[in-house]
């Protein structure tokens, strides 16, 4: 007896899966199942889950008059339009002198800011110029005022438009063909993330205003000819 239980001891995995086969086998007889080969479909639920379509990424690049959208420091986000390009400007302090060998080239443009740091980011661009080279502001040289173009006050409330002016100095020659922007400025330090690329026709050039000062002469009239006097006969003596 004792060998048939050593059997069996080391085995009691076996013994307990014979019994559980032997359980299931009773409880179908049983009950008088049947098993067939067909396969378990599990019907699917009328309200599956849906993909989440992501949100479109913002745009930061186009063409003059284009808003485009960054995130700034703040966590707060800033629509950015850049409105005209004036080459050159007119009304500029002429104390106020750009860089050496270079011109001035004025900006417009916008900000709103759906935050708390409205009227707080940067309103310096970076020129693309036309030679491929780039051209920013320097801080020792800045362009705010000139015709055309009037800066609101910092003080501007969240969801307002803030409207600015800058310039930047381009040397002879060279236009204008992209602008580059950040609400952190525009350096080696804060390179731009929103660019607008500038058509040739899209630049404002000033309309020479006639100077009404000099009087324009008037031409002389031509003198009336004056006609010749009868000459007076002379008597003849007899």
């Amino acid at each position: 007896m004792s060998t048939i239980l050593d059997r069996f001891q080391g085995r009691p995995s076996t013994i307990i899966g014979l019994s559980a086969i032997a359980a299931a086998a009773v409880a179908i007889a049983g009950c008088g199942a049947t098993t067939t080969g067909a396969a378990i479909s599990i019907p699917a639920s009328s309200g599956g889950a849906t993909a989440t379509p992501s949100a479109s990424p913002a745009k930061t690049s186009g063409v003059l008059g284009d808003t485009l959208v960054m995130e700034d420091t703040g966590d707060d986000i800033a629509h950015v339009t850049l409105l005209k390009v004036f080459d050159p400007p007119t009304g500029v302090d002429p104390d106020n002198t750009p860089p050496d060998g270079t011109r001035w080239v004025g900006f417009e443009g916008t900000i709103v800011i759906d935050g708390s740091r409205s009227g707080e980011d940067s309103t310096a661009v970076e020129v693309i110029g036309s030679d491929g080279q780039t051209y920013g502001a320097d801080t020792g040289y800045r362009l705010s005022t000139f015709d055309g173009c009037t800066a609101s006050s910092i003080d501007v409330a969240p969801g307002q438009t803030q409207t600015f002016c800058a310039g930047v100095g381009l040397p002879p020659g060279v236009t204008v063909a992209k602008i580059g922007y950040s609400t952190e400025g525009v350096d080696s330090n804060a390179p731009a993330v929103l660019f607008w690329t500038v058509a040739d026709s899209a630049v404002s050039t000033p309309t020479a205003t006639p100077d009404m000062t000099t009087p324009t002469p008037s031409p002389s009239a031509s003198p009336t000819p004056t006609a010749s006097p009868t000459p007076t006969p002379t008597p003849t003596t007899p």
